[in-house]
């Protein structure tokens, strides 16, 4: 009798909890609290020393790949810029309104090597901009001759995110209040055997863009980056 007692005590408990954590769910998403994302019109095809070069795709992925991307992610835009020196820098970004456990933000980490590319020296850094500090990730990806410097970041609704702790916990944070964060990967990269150039243009370019944004569209991609941010 007591066994059983502590069966249906125990049974009650588990669907109190399940009952709680339905309760908690978040359902407000941050998004719909701001203008709707719309990446082609936020970007300039021209800014600074940069312009839209047509025609040319930064990555080719293959049809199993680009449904998933459509399955996960609100938005995607890819472009290749050129400057007068005939320097290459391909942005691609990638914005999800819902950052929940299946709709998580990709990053290249996982994208590259799905694609059948190898990674290698990736380095966590601070870029420094106009508008602050961003902590932002390189890593070279190689396949065959082609040798692909990356730089990226991913923001969770007004901040930048260094990890996946602190994505996590931010995305928690978020939960707690019952709001559902969106999120954006920003990648830059070219192709190019001197990794040190690569890594200098595409900050160029980086703050450039950034600098060419208005206020409210580079808080969508910035965030509030500060600049003892670490």
């Amino acid at each position: 009798m007591k066994q059983i007692g502590k069966n249906f005590l125990l049974m009650a408990m588990m669907i109190a909890a399940s009952g709680l954590a339905v309760a908690m769910r978040p359902t407000q998403k941050v998004a719909d609290q701001y203008d709707p994302v719309e990446l082609a019109k936020m970007v300039p095809a021209k800014f600074g020393e940069w312009q839209e070069e047509p025609q040319n795709h930064a990555l080719i992925v293959d049809p199993q790949q680009k449904e998933m991307l459509d399955r996960i992610y609100s938005q995607t835009l890819s472009r290749t810029y050129v400057n007068s020196g005939g320097y290459r820098i391909m942005l691609s970004i990638a914005y999800g309104m819902d950052q929940t456990d299946t709709n998580q933000v990709h990053k290249p980490d996982v994208c590259y090597p799905a694609q059948g590319f190898i990674l290698k020296n990736r380095q966590n850094i601070q870029l420094d901009t106009e508008q602050g500090v961003i902590p932002a990730t390189r890593i070279e990806a190689s396949m065959g001759l082609r040798n692909e410097p990356v730089t990226y970041w991913i923001t969770v609704a007004d901040r930048v995110v260094s990890n996946g702790f602190d994505k996590k916990i931010t995305e928690l944070s978020y939960g707690l209040k019952g709001q559902i964060p969106d999120g954006l990967l920003f990648r830059v990269s070219s192709i190019d055997t001197e990794v040190e150039r690569a890594y200098a243009k595409q900050a160029d370019f980086s703050r450039q863009l950034l600098v060419a944004l208005t206020d409210e569209h580079r808080q969508r991609f910035i965030g509030k980056p500060t600049r003892d941010q670490k």
